[in-house]
């Protein structure tokens, strides 16, 4: 069975572990603070800043849902696309079968490779830190440069 890994170059490759990372380490942030956080995508320039796009909650009312809150990410990427080389949908997800919340990391490089990263978590309770699992990775579809 074939990798992500194998559908791009070595420098994709790193530039995606990267941007995971970044990721990763802001929803974990924003995790400690509040055991929660709000969904926002990430996506790294051409310049190799990483920008943050954070989802436009113009809507007041009941809780938009997670494809309503998909859409308006994917939207602006695209608009942004000419200045990315890569991008991550950040989103809070939860796993029915493990019976956890995860970290939901929606990748995908300009160049080719698209992957959905989770890393499932246990809410912290009563002071205590949060505590994750292992990281499972899937192929993605592209949606960004599709």
């Amino acid at each position: 069975m074939n990798s992500w890994r194998d559908d791009v170059s070595a420098q994709a490759q790193t530039q995606l572990d990267s941007l995971l990372d970044s990721a990763l380490s802001l929803a974990q942030r924003n995790l400690a603070k509040a055991s929660d956080f709000d969904p926002f995508a990430v996506f790294l320039s051409e310049d190799g800043r990483y920008i943050l796009v954070a989802y436009d909650k113009e809507s007041k009312g009941k809780p938009p849902s997670v494809e309503t809150i998909l859409v308006n990410l994917l939207d602006q990427l695209r608009q942004l696309e000419r200045d990315a080389v890569c991008t991550a949908i950040v989103l809070n997800s939860r796993l029915e079968k493990e019976r956890t919340d995860a970290i939901e990391v929606r990748l995908e490089h300009k160049a080719g490779g698209s992957l959905v990263v989770l890393l499932p978590y246990k809410r912290a309770l009563f002071g205590g830190t949060t505590e994750y699992g292992q990281l499972k990775g899937f192929s993605g579809k592209r949606l960004v440069w599709a």
